[in-house]
């Protein structure tokens, strides 16, 4: 670790206690630690709840990769079986002649209104087009109708799968291709403070909510911390989530336990905060320039 470095981030300089006055001409004498740890052992009673609490933290992402991947299968069953009962419906329904009525193409697609006979009666049905086939007022088609529910109903080219199924099979889809790589990130994020907090340990220190102000619902940004160890060494961090922080902010300079380095900071406060257990804060070590 080079000179000047700190494992929780970048420390402020402090000035070291002299045996004897310095002249007038030398001026501060400050230094930065060497060491990259807070003087001290670290608290090894804070090792077993806040590693348990990374532990969980790092839990939920799984959980929340778990979705993600339920939710894209979930999308690709859903097709599947809307494709098998529209092939089943193909061989085993009513087959008759159809006549395309009229055919709409507004922007969420194409529609064809088909006439046809069912039971001896004259019926009418809208389509949803998804085949490649082009149609117009006139043409032939195959109308193929379930002898169980007659209003299911496609033809011999256009499957006329249900909508509503298979837009929510879109949507499921969508959500798990947006939480996926977000959960994979952020389950990483948690793997590598967890393995932060086992090398460094977690040191007593104070830290205040910064702005030293009650924060309100309207703070939607991550808070300022100042992280105060009692060798003297301060660094600033940020807060990785900005949700569950306010309880925090009710006065500065509180007690709490500091493990990691750099952006795998974890900040574990004692029990009574929020709750009957301690709560962890994820923060990240920042630089002011």
């Amino acid at each position: 670790m080079a000179k000047g470095e700190h494992a929780f981030g970048r420390p402020t300089r402090r000035r070291l206690p002299l045996s004897s006055p310095p002249s007038s001409s030398a001026g501060p004498v400050v230094v930065e630690r060497d060491s990259g740890l807070p003087a001290g052992p670290p608290d090894p009673e804070a090792a077993a709840p806040g590693l348990r609490r990374l532990r969980a933290g790092g839990r939920r992402w799984t959980f929340a990769l778990l979705a993600a991947a339920t939710l894209i299968a979930g999308c690709f069953a859903v097709q599947a079986e809307l494709d098998r009962a529209a092939e089943l419906l193909l061989r085993t329904g009513v087959h008759s002649d159809g006549t395309v009525l009229t055919v709409r193409q507004p922007r969420n697609g194409t529609y064809l209104e088909v006439g046809y006979a069912f039971g001896g009666v004259r019926k009418r049905v809208w389509i949803t087009r998804t085949s490649d086939r082009r149609y117009a007022a006139g043409d032939h088609v195959t109308v193929v109708t379930d002898p169980v529910r007659p209003a299911r109903v496609r033809t011999s080219d256009e499957p006329n799968e249900d909508q509503a199924t298979g837009s929510a099979g879109i949507w499921m889809l969508i959500a798990g291709v947006v939480l996926f790589p977000v959960a994979v990130f952020r389950r990483i994020r948690w793997a590598r403070r967890l393995a932060a907090a086992r090398r460094t340990g977690w040191y007593p220190a104070e830290v205040t909510i910064a702005p030293d102000r009650r924060l309100t619902a309207a703070d939607h940004g991550p808070p300022d911390l100042r992280i105060s160890f009692r060798d003297g060494t301060t660094i600033n961090a940020r807060g990785a989530y900005a949700y569950g922080v306010a309880e925090l902010a009710d006065r500065p300079r509180r007690e709490v336990r500091v493990a990691g380095a750099g952006e795998n900071l974890a900040l574990l406060f004692p029990a009574g905060v929020k709750g009957k257990r301690p709560y962890l804060v994820p923060a990240k070590a920042v630089i002011d320039r």
